[in-house]
């Protein structure tokens, strides 16, 4: 699977109810025998139709208070799925077509995403020097 594949895909519950669509993929790097490895964490599911949250899926916005608040605002109904929650990708039918992502949980079992972005803010650490 490709993560183009996951990104705009449907998002249905283990109910097949229709929850939203992924507008953002979350990644997580460890480090490993032949440098960083790269693992998904989870998907943000944008619960409304109209598009990709404004960016405001991708990371925490602490300040300045307006642009907090907007982010909080424009991603208020936005919710998370850990990847353990996946259970099965179906890619589209059509190229251009969105693919499905089925979850093992009901949609309402979902942590929104402002409650897992408080977290990511609490676990952020500087980055240091990369070697190269």
């Amino acid at each position: 699977m490709r993560l183009a594949d996951l990104m705009g895909a449907r998002v249905r519950d283990r109910d097949g109810r229709e929850i939203g669509h992924v507008s953002d993929v979350r990644l997580r790097e460890h480090p490993g025998p032949a440098g960083t490895v790269l693992e998904v964490e989870g998907l943000v599911v944008a619960t409304r139709r109209r598009g990709r949250l404004i960016a405001y899926d991708h990371r925490p916005v602490d300040g300045p208070w307006p642009l907090a608040w907007l982010a909080r605002w424009a991603a208020r109904n936005a919710l998370w799925a850990p990847w353990s929650a996946v259970t099965d990708h179906e890619p589209p039918v059509r190229l251009g077509d969105p693919g499905t992502v089925r979850l093992t949980v009901a949609g309402m079992e979902l942590a929104p995403l402002v409650d897992v972005h408080d977290d990511w803010s609490s676990m952020q650490k500087p980055a240091g020097p990369r070697s190269g």
